[in-house]
């Protein structure tokens, strides 16, 4: 589980598709680009709940991937 701070964050270089290059440093609150495929029928339902509960569908996405990731500490999406 992550655990929330008020120093830096620093993410980790992965495989992205793209040779890796380094390692990024953010502040805690600051928002991450983070891009990716996924099977249509997932996107399908993340959308309809974007549409259903009028949320924009980066925060949907965030709501769904801190729940998953047990993130107790997230921080609210600008």
């Amino acid at each position: 589980m992550a655990e929330f701070r008020d120093g830096p964050v620093v993410i980790r270089s992965a495989r992205t598709g793209r040779p890796s290059t380094r390692d990024r440093v953010y502040k805690p609150g600051e928002l991450v680009r983070c891009d990716t495929r996924i099977p249509a029928h997932l996107a399908q339902q993340l959308y309809d709940s974007a549409h259903e509960t009028g949320r924009p569908i980066r925060v949907v996405i965030a709501d769904l991937l801190a729940k998953a990731l047990d993130d107790v500490d997230e921080v609210p999406m600008a």
